[in-house]
């Protein structure tokens, strides 16, 4: 990221601003951006806030994330190599990293509260199949222990308490999408709160466009957002300019 920013301070005219945004507003053919103390006016709006993973909210996640505590094995698995895991959740992600980590950990546990994963049963059956995973079900995460790192997780499963030694702890319950400034705009979103987009990543509202982890796409990589990026910028060039022809 950094390199990308190095190469938009080559372009003059360029101005890069680190604020919160509090609410986006349409006055007649401008939209209103305002943050906490400034506000800003603007013809076409690209939306790329993304999203913020879920938390489980128990005892220890907050003090430990970074300490063994993460939710995103593509970035973090590695440090796990040779080590006992958990995956906290159900889902084709939840399960897609915990085969992924079977490949470098010694043991891995993935820990859902329902009583079947959500994800393709072959999924399922991949899982079951290697030897260093085990699924634990109807389990509810309820305290992560450790002082310098994590140690161990507890759960409640059918009432009953149990500790589980890890090394690692992945939480993988899913996203929310940063859309909540954008309710007065009418935005059209999936039923997940997903922003949703045609081709040329416009959305309901004209002028405004959409682009990355924050769209209804389903496939959330750093690569579509990028592609999605650059289909947007053009997007709202074009859109531009016929708004001065």
């Amino acid at each position: 990221m950094k390199q990308f920013y190095d190469q938009l301070k080559k372009y003059e005219g360029i101005k890069i601003m680190t604020k919160d945004v509090e609410s986006v507003k349409k006055e007649k053919d401008l939209f209103i951006i305002k943050t906490k103390k400034d506000e800003f006016s603007c013809k076409a709006l690209i939306l790329a806030t993304g999203t913020e993973r879920r938390k489980l909210n128990i005892p220890g996640e907050q003090e430990l994330t970074g300490k063994g505590v993460s939710y995103c094995v593509t970035c973090d698995a590695f440090f796990f190599k040779g080590k006992t895991v958990g995956v906290i959740g159900g889902s084709d992600c939840a399960a897609t990293s915990a085969l992924a980590l079977t490949d470098l950990a010694k043991k891995v546990y993935v820990i859902y509260r329902g009583e079947k994963l959500r994800c393709e049963e072959l999924t399922t059956e991949r899982i079951e199949d290697k030897k260093n995973a085990e699924v634990i079900y109807s389990a509810i995460p309820t305290k992560i222990n450790g002082k310098d790192k994590v140690e161990s997780l507890e759960i409640s499963q059918k009432g009953k308490k149990q500790e589980i030694k890890l090394d690692g702890i992945f939480v993988e319950v899913g996203a929310t999408p940063l859309t909540n400034f954008l309710k007065e705009l009418n935005v059209k979103l999936d039923k997940e709160g997903y922003i949703i987009v045609d081709e040329e990543m416009s959305t309901s509202v004209k002028g405004i466009f959409a682009a990355g982890d924050i769209t209804h796409h389903k496939l959330k990589q750093v690569v579509v957002a990028s592609g999605q990026g650059a289909i947007a910028a053009k997007a709202a060039y074009n859109y531009l300019k016929d708004l001065e022809n």
